[in-house]
Formats: C-alpha cells, structure tokens, sequence
C-alpha cells in the first residue's frame, strides 16, 4: 500500500493550505484558490506553483501567507450556510430571467436602434 502524504504546516511557506473534499484532503493556495489534486502534495510541487503562478510572493515571509489563510476561511461557509443560501437565492433568479428572455424568443443582447 502506498504512503499517502498528509499536509504538514510547512505547506504553508509555500503558500497552500489543506482542504478536505469528499474526505480527500487536497492542497489549496491561499493565494489564488486553485485546488490541486491529492497528488500534487509534494513539496517541490508547491514550491513550483509558487515559483511559476506567484513569483512576486517567493520572498515573503510566513505571516504574509497566515493572512492570506486567515483571510481565505473567512470566505468558505460558514455553519449556517447564509453564504449557501444567498448563493441559491441568486442561481434561482438567473434561472427565472433566463426563463422570461427564453419565452420573449429575442436574444439576451438587445440593442437599441437609434
């Protein structure tokens, strides 16, 4: 069986943080949110994101990025799902105008003729 690798602190230097989906812990930057696979948990293949996708950031230090996380768990849901439901709330009315343009059988571009 293979060693699966689990997130270490460390991580965090190299600007990911962890993050759990459907049980599978993933790394996530905490600089431009992209989620990389379970996989790409190595180190030198955060330091290469970095280096490649953040190279202003390579010198900061370890406070810059708590920040960054800190600032990154304020954005997920929280415990009531008020984000999950405001975010529902406004799928269902992109739904409804799409409805109304689709039954007016005129496309959603409509420019006026002067």
């Amino acid at each position: 069986m293979a060693k699966k690798r689990q997130y270490e602190e460390d991580y965090l230097k190299y600007s990911f943080t962890s993050l759990v989906i459907v049980g599978i812990e993933k790394p996530q930057c905490v600089l431009c949110n992209v989620v990389l696979s379970a996989e790409s948990r190595k180190p030198s293949k955060l330091k290469r994101h970095l280096e490649t996708k953040h190279s202003k950031y390579t010198t900061k230090n370890l406070e810059f990025f708590r920040r960054h996380e800190a600032a990154m768990e304020r954005q997920r849901l929280d415990v009531s799902g008020s984000f999950y439901q405001e975010k529902q709330a406004l799928v269902q009315a992109s739904y409804e105008v799409s409805l109304q343009i689709a039954k007016q059988k005129k496309p959603h571009t409509i420019e006026k003729l002067c």
